[in-house]
């Protein structure tokens, strides 16, 4: 039996307004539309259920989006966490000391091959320093 957003909202307790920044931030569905109304199923609801519960948990709007977008694509929560060397692994192997700053970031092609005496004197420096950044001029800062 489809649901108004009023109805919606009264059987989850989470008001319309709130229906409607979730549909925005991609953690909802929008609802099918027949003529001007938008008619929400039971899928819906189990979402909002969902998002309410792993709120109360802890768990961001960002995070949910997150995790949400994986499931919906059919990656694993391995994937997600990088525990089955997934796109998060290079962030867990950087904190264990395998991966340099360079490779975290994509910047090993500015170092060079590993051989090259050029890529040598470019790893000993910190990397990030050849980013360019927003200068000023100190003495009229103060």
């Amino acid at each position: 039996m489809p649901l108004t957003i009023d109805e919606l909202g009264a059987l989850t307790g989470t008001t319309t307004r709130t229906i409607r920044s979730f549909q925005t931030l991609g953690l909802l569905d929008h609802p099918e539309l027949r003529g001007r109304t938008g008619l929400y199923t039971g899928r819906h609801v189990d979402r909002l259920h969902a998002i309410r519960r792993l709120q109360d948990q802890g768990f961001s709007l960002q995070s949910l989006a997150v995790l949400f977008h994986a499931y919906e694509r059919g990656e694993s929560l391995g994937s997600v966490l990088g525990a089955d060397g997934g796109a998060a692994r290079p962030v867990v192997a950087r904190a264990l000391g395998e991966v340099d700053d360079a490779e975290l970031y994509g910047f090993t092609v500015l170092q060079g091959s590993p051989g090259s005496t050029a890529g040598a004197a470019r790893r000993s420096r910190v990397l990030l320093s050849i980013v360019p950044s927003t200068l000023f001029d100190q003495s009229e800062a103060s």
